[in-house]
C-alpha cells in the first residue's frame, strides 16, 4: 500500500497492534518518550510565541521611530505641548502630557514653561492631625515641591483660597521658599493682619500682581501696626481692601499701572490715588460723603489714566469725588451707584471738562434723569459707546429724539456704534426707539449710493434688554436685522 495512502485509522490501529504485543516496561517507556516529546514540542512553541512577541514589539518601536511625531526635534515639541496646556486646565494637561512616554516625560520635565500655571493652593491646615491626613499633607507638599522644582527658573503665580497656612506647615515652607520667584499673588476669603504681615517681610523681587482682601482681626498685629510692601521693585498690578480700624498697609503707589481699591472713606481713597501717578487703569469702590465736603482739596492728577471705574456703595454724596479727579487721557468711564445718590451736576461737569477724550461710558443703577444724561454725552463728543444698566430715570422720548440722527442737523455723539440698554423701566415709546435705532443705521448698498455720506457712525452692535417688547416692535427689528443690523433683543 502506498505511503501516502496510510490513514490516520491505520496508524491508531498499528499503534494499537503493538500495544498489545508490548509488555508493561515498553508501554511505561513509551509514554515517557511521548512526554518527553510534548514538553519538548511545548517548549518549542514558548521560543515561537516569545519570538512572536518579541518581533512585534520590534515592529513597534520602529514604527513608533519613523512616526511623525517622534521626529520632531525637541524644541517643536515643546512649542507644541505650550499649545495644549489651557489656562484652566494647566495641572492637569501638564501631568497628562508627561505620562504619555518616557520621552515626552524627559521632554516635560526639562521645559519648566508647563509648569508656570496660577497654582490654587489647597488648605489643609484645619484638618485633624491624624495619621491619614498628616500623610496626605505630605504627599500633596511632594507633588507641589516638584512641580515648583520643574517651573525653575522662571517665575510662579499663586492662590491662596483661605487663610495663609501657619508657617511651620510643609507646604508653606515649600511655598514661602520661593518668594523670590512669585510673579503674582491673590489671597481670597480673610487672611489675618500677621499672615499679611509674614508676606511683606519675604524678597518679593519678582512680585508683579498682589490681590489682599479684607484682613481679620488679629491679636498679634495692633491696629498701629505699619504693614510695608515698599520694597517690591516690580509691582504693577495691586487688588487691595482698606479700613480705617485695620494695620496700616504701605505700598509702592507711584509704581501701579492697574489698582483695584476698595476703601470706608472716600478722602483716604482720594489720598492714595493722589499717589498712583502712573496709572493706567482704576477701579475703586467707596461710600459717598454723608454731607457735603466743605473743605477744598489739590486736584487728583491721573495724567495716564485710560480706565476709571467708581463704584458708590452707600448713600451719599459722590460727585466731589469725580470733581477732584483730573484724567486727560481716560478714555472709559464705569460709575455704579445707587439711585438715591446725591447728584451735583457741576461736579461731572468739571471732570469731563478736563477728561474731554471718553469713548466709553458706562452707568449702572444711576439715579440721573434723562435731561442730566444728555448733558453728559453731549460733554463727550468722542463717545462710541454708550451702556446703561437697571437706568430707570434716564430713558425716556426726550433723550431716544436727542440720538435720533437727522440729516442737515448737528448729530449728538456722532461717534456712537455701540448701545447697550439693559433692564429698565420702559418711560418712552417703542416706535420712537426703533426709528432712533434705524436712523443711524444703513447698508453698504446704501451708504455708496449717497452722494454726501452721513455725518454719524452706523452702529456695529446694539442690545436691548427689557422686561417685554410688544410683537409690532420685534417685527420692525427683524426688518433692520434682515439688513444687516447687528442687533440683540431679549425680553425676560
Amino acid at each position: 500500500m502506498p505511503a501516502s495512502s496510510i490513514s490516520v485509522r491505520d496508524i491508531l490501529l498499528e499503534q494499537t497492534e503493538r500495544t498489545r504485543q508490548s509488555s508493561k516496561a515498553d508501554i511505561e517507556r513509551l509514554i515517557e518518550e511521548s512526554k518527553l516529546k510534548i514538553a519538548s514540542l511545548e517548549s518549542q512553541i514558548s521560543t515561537l510565541v516569545q519570538l512572536r512577541d518579541r518581533e512585534s514589539a520590534c515592529v513597534a518601536a520602529l514604527r513608533h521611530l519613523i512616526s511623525p511625531i517622534s521626529t520632531l526635534p525637541a524644541e517643536l515639541l515643546v512649542e507644541i505641548f505650550v499649545l495644549a496646556v489651557h489656562y484652566n486646565t494647566h495641572i492637569m494637561d501638564a501631568f497628562r502630557i508627561s505620562q504619555v512616554c518616557s520621552h515626552w516625560r524627559r521632554v516635560a520635565h526639562s521645559t519648566p514653561r508647563l509648569w508656570t500655571g496660577r497654582i490654587w493652593v489647597d488648605d489643609f491646615f484645619d484638618w485633624a492631625d491624624d495619621l491619614e491626613c498628616a500623610e496626605a499633607e505630605q504627599v500633596y507638599a511632594d507633588g507641589l515641591k516638584d512641580w515648583l522644582a520643574r517651573s525653575a527658573p522662571l517665575s510662579v503665580s499663586l492662590l491662596f483660597s483661605s487663610e495663609l497656612p501657619i508657617i511651620s506647615s510643609r507646604v508653606s515652607e515649600e511655598i514661602m521658599g520661593i518668594a523670590a520667584r512669585w510673579r503674582s499673588l491673590i489671597l481670597i476669603g480673610a487672611p489675618t493682619a500677621s499672615a499679611v504681615w509674614r508676606l511683606s517681610e519675604c524678597r518679593l523681587d519678582g512680585l508683579e500682581e498682589l490681590s489682599l482682601p479684607t484682613l481679620q482681626e488679629d491679636t498679634d498685629i495692633h491696629s498701629s501696626t505699619i504693614i510695608s510692601f515698599s520694597a517690591v521693585p516690580r509691582l504693577r498690578k495691586l487688588g487691595i481692601s482698606i479700613f480705617s480700624n485695620a494695620p496700616q498697609i504701605q505700598m509702592p503707589w507711584s509704581q501701579l499701572v492697574e489698582l483695584k481699591l476698595n476703601c470706608d472713606l472716600p478722602d483716604v481713597a482720594l489720598d492714595i490715588l493722589a499717589q498712583c501717578t502712573n496709572l493706567v487703569k482704576a477701579t475703586t469702590g467707596t461710600p459717598g460723603w454723608s454731607v457735603h465736603p466743605e473743605a477744598s482739596r489739590d486736584i487728583v492728577a491721573l495724567s495716564r489714566l485710560r480706565t476709571l471705574s467708581l463704584d458708590f456703595h452707600e448713600e451719599g454724596y459722590f460727585t466731589p469725588f469725580l470733581h477732584y479727579i483730573s484724567a486727560p487721557a481716560l478714555e472709559k468711564l464705569h460709575l455704579d451707584f445707587d439711585d438715591d445718590m446725591e447728584w451735583v451736576e457741576a461736579h461731572l461737569t468739571a471732570f469731563q471738562l478736563r477728561a474731554p477724550n471718553i469713548t466709553q461710558l458706562e452707568l449702572n443703577y444711576s439715579g440721573l434723569t434723562s435731561d442730566d444724561l444728555t448733558a453728559v454725552i453731549r460733554l463727550a463728543p468722542s463717545l462710541t459707546h454708550l451702556h446703561l444698566s437697571f437706568c430707570n430715570h434716564c430713558i425716556d422720548d426726550a433723550l431716544i429724539d436727542a440720538l435720533r440722527y437727522r440729516e442737515g442737523a448737528k448729530p449728538l455723539v456722532p461717534r456712537i456704534h455701540t448701545l447697550v440698554l439693559e433692564n429698565w423701566v420702559q418711560n418712552f415709546t417703542e416706535d420712537n426707539l426703533a426709528s432712533m435705532i434705524a436712523s443711524r443705521w444703513w447698508t453698504d448698498a446704501e451708504v455708496a449710493s449717497y452722494s454726501t455720506p452721513p455725518t454719524v457712525s452706523r452702529w456695529t452692535r446694539v442690545k436691548l434688554s427689557l422686561n417685554a417688547f410688544s410683537a409690532h416692535f420685534k417685527d420692525t427689528i427683524e426688518v433692520l436685522r434682515s439688513k444687516g443690523l447687528p442687533l440683540e433683543l431679549s425680553d425676560d
